[in-house]
């Protein structure tokens, strides 16, 4: 018979057995079960992350190509650089102008990161250059400059090597064009490791391996661009193959974007994202090692697979104590059993010290029984004073109160529950859940995994999802995509708008039932030709009233099969509204077309094989087109503009291609060599590769235009000269005012030094005396930036080393002194130090003189070196000069107001002479378009037999002028307001009849609102007639006027004040110089007057020509053929002939005269 105590034990065994294997196969399953859920996630946020990055580089890339463009465009869109860019487009050979540009260059430079920055010609001529520069220009260089010349736009070119042997990148935007069209090129050279090479591989988060790659195509090898996290000098250098290659980096050339599993370069498993730089053919790569990723997995595996051994350890030891608990007769398999679970205990203690996890048991009250030992580091405390206690023991608070009772929760629930939670700076995420022991005890079990770098990578991936949304939901255009299946997985706002759903409501169902609320798509459905044709399509289709365009575009699988699409709702109403009035506007154009005064053409582009404008094809010409070019639209119609005018510059076919190209329109004024005229034409695309031009004839204009051009040129040189001298005027002028109102003399100082300042622009001014009993130069006043500077200055009269300034040199010497360089002057040493410290940087003085007393020196400083050049010195003369004139003047008052007791005693007689006098004094008005007489003076009735009363009558002076000479003076005297002032000479009836009266007459005029004008008539009825008797005279002898001793010695020259040259010798002058007639009429009166200049030959003649003086007499020297002088008194006089003014020079030589 069978014990039943065997039986029974033989039960318990298979009953405990069958208990452990299912306890271990659950156990088993879900340590799997969570490591690969694990594993899912960390892939899953290195893929997003690695996406982020990849995004974040390439938005990089993309601002670092536009900001260099927009900082070249910026650099060259300067109205003061566009001046001097233009001058030398138009003259590359101009040295001062290269010298500029270098300069400006160089500064230009300092402050940007380029390596080098030239000036270039079309054909890769360098016009001028700075930094580093190699003599000629790289192929890759002037390939860019020709792409730039066709496009008319800004060009970043490629990577490349450089003759330097460095990567570089080059930046090509058009700088100018010179007014004879050649062009100019800024090219700036970027080296891509001073800034692109670093922001490719800084990385934003901790990672050891983490890297951004970019490469392009070259021939059948992939050329990496950049520096290598893991290869040293790779840029540019490294090439791997193209065929049979699966790298990230190949697959993104070829195409490809997302996130891949493979190996890179060095044969390393990585997960990257991969995709092309738009715009550009740049692959980029942004990958982390697969080890790095999987490298927390592991240590989560390690624990995950230590605590499923501990628990199945722990499952079978407590079965098979169980069991030998039951079995008492079996005490050495009890004793067997309890070795195991001491082994367990130490492995479980083993795991408890060295887990990378934060591991937990706690008993009902939650107290804790045990916990693994980095729970020291922590909470910053020894695991003797963490055990038996609760988080209300050790850390009080009501947040430790609230984690106890949700812990109790737990355990009586019975659930597992999962919780994250901040602690001292960092995340962390609990895994929480009950054990139950046999008879119903309860613990508390769990672990804690430190997961702040996950929780910030999640927010990041967070924040950029959060803007992807507020972008999409910007859109005005309803957008959703779509599944495989035309299910909405994404709707933006804008649906809202348009449907009487939200973005939410939509989600889920097919497209069709919220656009056409139907069952199935609609036969012309875009998306459902999308998906067969795999490319966009496109649809427009009435909805509530309003007409939109519907746009599909297929998303492709990963197998290139149809796996979405992305579709959009666009409102074009008020597009098709205008199209419909352009279609209705045809007929009426069409009309004008054929009436418009102005020429219309239309044209077809003809590219070369490179895409680059090589010829055009006349299309349509209107009725005006043929009139304004002589050209039939039946001879040219479908030919090319070659073709019909091979004389056709090639800038004509460059600016028509950039209109059919890039659709910019162009208004613009060009010269047509083949026809020979000037043209005003504005181009626009009226479709793509085709043109429009419509143009006027401007050739007559255009003429007119250059001469108005040249005109301003003049003007503007003019204008130069007015504003250089502007300042010495104003100068002048404000110290003349001073001087003619101020009568006492520190005041005058005073003023003095202020108009330095104001006018004169120095940065100081003062004025000192020299004292007698000090020996030193004193401040009396100063102006400007003087502060601390004069108050401990000591300039010495005596020779010495304070007396070498320029102050000290004037009062020495009583000349102008001046020190151009005050910091490197020695004579300024005693007074350099404050003097820079100032800002004065050079300096002048200027003695002012009572009489031939030097009384006071005048000190002016400059903030700029070198600024007393002769112009200024001339300044500082005229300055010297008027005020030394005024000192003399004030300090004359007595004298003066004497003198004016003087004169007020001798105005009567001033009175009594002016009458007596052949000048009448008038003054007209000009009323309804007459200049009518308001005062005549008293002297009249003695010239013209008129008294004043009889002058004044309105009618009396034209009946009074001389009938030849009636029209022409009354004209002339019509244009004294436009003239200002005017004089010329007439003729008066005498009143008794007897003749006429010769007059001289002056005319100013008031202001043209006032209509005033002052005048004067003198009597030079003697002068004219003496003219004429010498007319006769000199006609018949011209050395019969003069006595006859003088005759001989007599040179008589006629004169033509306008061309300067001699019309007229007489013998003697001939004999006198030794000059034949033909060489004296090549002479220039400079040239045989010593010490006379060209200058000072114009002030003597300008009263004779201006007619203020009626006879000059000087003493000169002229100078014979053979160099020796002789001294003459010139007679000098205006005669007015058939021909017009001439002057009448007559010379005698001054020779002592025997007793």
């Amino acid at each position: 018979m069978q014990d039943p105590q065997l039986t029974e034990i033989a039960g318990l065994k298979k009953r405990l057995a069958g208990i452990f294997a299912a306890a271990a196969v659950c156990i088993l399953a879900g340590g799997l079960a969570y490591h690969h859920h694990y594993q899912t996630v960390i892939r899953k946020d290195a893929a997003d992350l690695l996406s982020s990055i990849k995004s974040f580089k390439t938005d990089q890339i993309l601002f670092w190509r536009a900001d260099r463009i927009n900082d070249t465009e910026s650099l060259l869109d300067t109205p003061v650089l566009s001046v001097f860019l233009n001058r030398l487009a138009g003259n590359p050979d101009d040295k001062a102008l290269r010298a500029q540009m270098r300069s400006r260059l160089q500064t230009y430079l300092k402050h940007n990161r380029y390596r080098s920055a030239l000036l270039a010609l079309p054909d890769g001529t360098v016009v001028t250059a700075a930094g580093e520069n190699p003599k000629a220009l790289p192929e890759e260089a002037k390939a860019l400059i020709r792409k730039t010349l066709a496009s008319g736009k800004t060009e970043l070119g490629d990577f490349y090597v450089g003759p330097s042997g460095r990567p570089r990148i080059d930046l090509v935007s058009k700088a100018a064009t010179g007014n004879n069209g050649k062009k100019l090129f800024l090219l700036l050279e970027i080296a891509p490791d001073d800034y692109l090479y670093p922001l490719l591989q800084a990385w934003p988060t901790n990672s050891r391996t983490g890297e951004t790659v970019l490469a392009r195509k070259e021939g059948r090898d992939v050329l990496f661009l950049g520096d290598l996290r893991h290869a040293e000098n790779a840029g540019m250098k490294l090439r791997l193959p193209l065929s049979g290659s699966n790298l990230p980096i190949v697959r993104a050339l070829n195409g490809e974007a997302g996130v891949v599993l493979g190996s890179d370069y060095r044969g390393i498993k990585v997960l990257a994202s991969i995709s092309l730089i738009p715009g550009t053919n740049w692959g980029i790569v942004v990958k982390t090692d697969w080890e790095e990723i999987m490298a927390e997995t592991g240590r989560l595996s390690a624990l995950i697979l230590l605590f499923t051994l501990f628990l199945v350890t722990a499952a079978g030891g407590w079965a098979y104590l169980l069991f030998r608990v039951q079995a008492g007769k079996y005490s050495r398999a009890i004793d067997t059993a309890a070795a195991e679970l001491r082994e367990s205990e130490q492995i479980f203690e083993s795991f408890m010290r060295h887990s990378p996890v934060y591991v937990f048991f706690k008993d009902k009250e939650i107290r804790s029984l045990r916990l693994s030992k980095n729970y020291e580091t922590m909470l910053g405390r020894p695991l003797r004073e963490l055990l038996g206690k609760s988080m209300d023991d050790l850390f009080p608070s009501e947040l430790a109160r609230s984690m106890i009772a949700d812990d109790k929760r737990i355990l009586e629930e019975g659930k597992q529950v999962a919780v994250e939670e901040a602690f001292n700076g960092r995340n962390y995420r609990t895994i929480k859940f009950p054990v139950e022991l046999e008879g119903g005890k309860r613990y508390l079990a769990g672990y804690t995994i430190d997961i702040t770098e996950q929780k910030q990578s999640a927010d990041k991936l967070k924040s950029v999802a959060r803007e992807w949304e507020t972008t999409f939901n910007a859109i005005d255009d309803v957008v959703w995509t779509l599944d495989a299946e035309h299910r909405i997985v994404r709707a933006n706002a804008a649906t809202g708008r348009l449907f009487p759903h939200d973005a939410a409501m939509v989600v889920g169902r097919r497209c069709w039932e919220i656009v056409h609320g139907t069952t199935g798509p609609v036969p012309e459905c875009p998306v459902q030709r999308a998906r067969q044709s795999m490319r966009r399509e496109i649809m427009e289709y009435r909805l509530r009233g309003r007409i939109f365009e519907v746009v599909a575009d297929p998303i492709p699988g990963p197998a290139g099969e149809y796996a979405g699409a992305v579709h959009i709702l666009r409102d074009i109403t008020e597009r098709k509204k205008t199209e419909e009035t352009l279609l209705a506007s045809e007929a009426r154009y069409q009309h004008l077309f054929d009436k418009m005064e102005e020429g219309f053409a239309t044209h077809e582009i003809i590219c070369d094989e490179e895409g680059r404008p090589a010829d055009y094809k006349f299309l349509s010409v209107n009725p005006a087109f043929e009139r304004l070019t002589g050209l039939k639209g039946a001879d040219i119609a479908g030919k090319r503009v070659l073709e019909v005018m091979p004389q056709t510059e090639k800038v004509w076919i460059e600016k028509y291609g950039r209109v059919a190209l890039t659709g910019e329109p162009m208004h613009f004024e060009s010269y047509a060599a083949a026809l020979g005229k000037w043209y005003e034409v504005s181009a626009f695309r009226p479709r793509e590769g085709q043109f429009a031009v419509s143009f006027f004839d401007i050739t007559e204009q255009k003429k007119a235009q250059l001469e108005l051009e040249k005109a301003g040129n003049e003007l503007r040189e003019t204008q130069k000269v007015l504003l250089k001298n502007l300042r010495l005027y104003s100068i002048l002028a404000q110290i003349n005012q001073a001087a003619a109102q101020t009568k006492d003399i520190k005041k005058l100082y005073t003023r003095l030094c202020e108009v330095a300042v104001s006018a004169g622009g120095f940065r100081m001014a003062w004025v000192g005396y020299p004292d007698r009993d000090t020996g030193r130069v004193l401040p009396i006043c100063s102006a400007g930036d003087a502060a601390g500077y004069l108050d401990h200055i000591k300039i010495s009269v005596k020779e010495g080393p304070s007396s070498k300034g320029p102050t000290g040199t004037a009062a020495r010497t009583g000349r102008i002194a001046v020190s151009q360089d005050i910091a490197s002057d020695p004579d300024m040493a005693p007074w350099k130090d404050k003097a820079l410290e100032k800002g004065y940087l050079s300096s002048a003085a200027l003695p002012l003189h009572d009489g031939p007393t030097l009384v006071s020196v005048l000190s002016l400083y400059s903030s700029e070196k070198d600024f007393f050049n002769a112009d200024e010195i001339k300044l500082l003369t005229e300055i010297k000069d008027d005020v030394s004139l005024a000192i003399e003047a004030i300090s004359a008052e007595e004298k003066h107001s004497a003198a004016q007791n003087t004169l007020e005693r001798t105005t009567a007689h001033l009175t009594h002479m002016m009458e007596a006098t052949p000048v009448i004094l008038f003054t007209l008005r000009l009323l309804n378009g007459r200049l009518l007489p308001q005062w005549v003076s008293g002297n009249s009735e003695s010239i013209t037999g008129h008294d004043p009363a009889e002058l004044l009558s309105p009618a009396w002076f034209e009946t009074a002028v001389h009938p030849e000479d009636k029209d022409w003076v009354i004209s002339e005297m019509k244009q004294i307001f436009a003239k200002g002032t005017l004089s010329h000479d007439f003729r008066l009836a005498k009143k008794d009849g007897s003749g006429y009266v010769w007059v001289h007459s002056q005319l100013r005029a008031g202001p043209e609102g006032s209509g005033e004008i002052t005048g004067t008539w003198t009597d030079i009825t003697p002068l004219k007639e003496s003219e004429m008797r010498f007319k006769k005279l000199f006609e018949k002898n011209p050395l019969a006027c003069r006595p006859p001793a003088q005759a001989g010695r007599d040179e008589i020259f006629m004169l033509d004040p306008e061309t300067s040259r001699f019309s007229f010798a007489s013998l003697g002058a001939l004999k006198n110089l030794g000059y034949t007639r033909t060489e004296i009429e090549q002479k220039k009166p400079w040239e045989i007057v010593k010490d006379l200049t060209e200058d000072s030959y114009k002030a003597l003649l300008t009263p004779l020509v201006k007619k203020q003086k009626q006879l000059l007499i000087i003493e000169a020297e002229h100078v014979r053929k053979d160099g020796t002088c002789y001294p003459v008194q010139t007679r000098l006089q205006l005669l007015e002939v058939s021909t017009g003014p001439v002057v009448m020079i007559l010379s005698t030589e001054i020779r002592e005269e025997q007793a």
